[in-house]
């Protein structure tokens, strides 16, 4: 490439290689470009060495962007585009996490300019979320082009359209589409606008990556867009150097314009809280509108990132191009994941979603175990592959396996199917059965617009009182896109996601929940079932409704004596005595 790069300039300009190193590339602005078009061709050939041997120089000295408040200005780089800049030249991969308005989509295109300008045989494709968002990107190139002298332009403009820019004389060519149509070329440098907004980033990445294998080099550039998406996953795997993805990390205050007291001031009114997290500070945690605190999430996600399962089974089943394997890549896969193996004495309970089976673009048929007394999250199922009469043959074995645990199952569509197969060919014997406000008990749960917000309530208020141990990294990546949609009144997975696991989770939840509250009140209880009135959040509760007040309505005292009845008995805290029960009178016989 080094040869062929001299050949060209010694061609083209009748110029030895050795002066063109030679060369200053001091930039004096005071000097009308327009001019140079009067200049000798040893004057213009000296400003083009000077051109291609700094982008910099470029920029300053030729190029012209348009300010929404001052129209066409020369293009001056701030320090931290020129260190972008430079990190492009010494990293095949990178990642840019960058504050709104900062320039770099502008620097980036401007940059691929450059290249096929001075650069032999460059291949630069821009991708963008919408075509008309991609037409405008075309459109800087545009803008610059026009605002060269004649002698810099590009000579043969026949293909030169608003996705499709020709340059005859280097052999270089720049596109700007969305990324269907990334496929079938081979590129020198795929760069990809505003990555963590592009729907369905995930499979245009495995379509896109093939342009570039043979040595192509990657640049993502994008503003934060909450969890769970294909910019998130890549930037994390990124620090942990998982993968090949170099990060530039760009802080407001590196703008001179941005680093005062007045701007931050005017933007945070402006953006609001939500706004400023994501569009300045870069903050993943801080954007988004997940159904659980995103803060939650975070820890949950930095937990089991590495949490390795003692064993998978059942490979055959496993979702293709599982993107939450574990980074080990010698580990074995399989769609189900034990983190703990059954336990003499234990009570489990296997909540179940069930799905059609019909591969990538269906749900998937999930069950989560739990152990009911901890509230551990044990083991998990998880594929989009295996149909509702296999699916119910798993849980009959593995049901069985976990001390025969309760099974409870979403009985909706494949999962009347997955019910009937238990029931009537495997002969499950501790299925959970729905006897609320029905003469005859039905098997599973029906999930409706009544009693679904009621199923996430469950799994809601054990995450955020850190009464239920997760262990799987697949249940946290749907969590990351389970939102709230203002539109439609309801939690949900976004568009094109899943949330197959949480409704299990909730499901066996729920049941546990429905299960203890048929304990008797005064039972003695395990420590873990109590745990929730250790929790801060509940202390937090307590602690604000007692300060300030005259009345000592907690009991106990500062050594955290316990909350006596009438009696004088010990009994859980909260419990009210004079509650009227079904069956009190039957109950009070037998000391409840």
């Amino acid at each position: 490439m080094q040869d062929q790069f001299k050949q060209f300039y010694e061609k083209k300009f009748d110029i030895k290689y050795y002066e063109f190193e030679k060369c200053e590339f001091s930039v004096d602005p005071s000097e009308d470009v327009s001019e140079l078009d009067a200049y000798s061709q040893e004057r213009q050939t000296e400003e083009i060495i000077k051109c291609a041997s700094s982008f910099s120089y470029f920029c300053t000295k030729y190029v012209k962007i348009l300010h929404p408040i001052n129209g066409l200005i020369p293009f001056i780089l701030y320090k931290y585009q020129r260190r972008v800049i430079k990190e492009y030249d010494d990293y095949r991969f990178n990642i840019i996490s960058k504050f709104r308005q900062g320039g770099l989509t502008t620097v980036t295109i401007l940059w691929g300019l450059w290249r096929c300008l001075f650069k032999l045989d460059q291949q630069i494709m821009v991708l963008s979320k919408t075509d008309r968002e991609a037409i405008g990107s075309g459109e800087i190139i545009n803008r610059a082009v026009n605002n060269l002298p004649s002698w810099m332009n590009p000579k043969n403009k026949d293909k030169w359209n608003d996705h499709h820019k020709e340059f005859s004389e280097t052999g270089g060519n720049l596109f700007f589409y969305t990324p269907q149509a990334a496929r079938g070329r081979a590129l020198t440098y795929l760069i990809i606008d505003e990555a963590a907004f592009v729907p369905k980033m995930e499979e245009h990445w495995k379509a896109m990556y093939p342009t570039i294998s043979t040595g192509g080099r990657c640049i993502v550039i994008s503003t934060v867009n909450g969890l769970g998406n294909w910019y998130q996953e890549t930037y994390y795997n990124a620090k942990e150097k998982k993968n090949k993805f170099n990060i530039i990390d760009l802080d407001y205050w590196e703008h001179p314009e941005y680093n005062n007291k007045n701007w931050v001031k005017d933007q945070k009114a402006q953006l609001g809280t939500k706004g400023w997290l994501q569009e300045v500070m870069r903050s993943f945690l801080g954007s988004g509108e997940t159904y659980i605190n995103s803060e939650k999430i975070g820890h949950l996600d930095k937990k089991t990132r590495d949490n390795f399962p003692v064993r998978k089974l059942f490979s055959k089943w496993n979702n293709k191009g599982d993107k939450t394997e574990l980074s080990n890549e010698d580990w074995e896969r399989g769609a189900m994941w034990v983190w703990k193996e059954p336990v003499d004495g234990h009570e489990y309970i296997l909540g179940a979603d069930c799905a059609e089976g019909v591969g990538d673009d269906g749900d998937s048929s999930c069950f989560q175990i739990i152990d009911s007394a901890t509230l551990e999250q044990v083991a998990e199922f998880y594929s989009n592959l295996i149909p509702p009469h296999l699916f119910a043959q798993v849980i009959n074995e593995v049901g069985i396996y976990y001390n025969t645990a309760l099974v409870a199952i979403e009985n909706m569509a494949p999962g009347g199917a997955v019910i009937s197969n238990l029931q009537n060919e495997l002969h499950y014997e501790n299925l959970f059965y729905d006897e609320k406000k029905r003469s005859t008990p039905k098997a599973g749960i029906v999930t409706n617009r009544t009693t679904r917000p009621i199923l996430l309530e469950a799994l809601q208020h054990r995450i955020l009182n850190d009464t239920l141990t997760v262990n799987s990294p697949r249940f946290v990546t749907e969590l990351k896109t389970f939102i709230y949609s203002a539109q439609r009144k309801r939690a949900e997975a976004q568009k094109g996601k899943h949330d197959d696991a949480i409704m299990a989770m909730s499901v066996a939840l729920h049941v546990r929940d429905t299960i203890m509250r048929g304990v008797p009140i005064g039972a003695e209880m395990p420590g873990e079932i109590t745990s929730v009135f250790k929790s801060p959040n509940y202390e937090e509760i307590r602690k604000e409704i007692q300060d300030g007040s005259s009345v000592d309505w907690i009991g106990g005292d500062d050594d955290n004596d316990p909350i006596l009845d009438p009696t004088g008995k010990d009994v859980l805290p909260g419990v009210v005595f004079d509650v009227k029960r079904k069956n009190d009178k039957i109950l009070r016989e037998f000391g409840w």
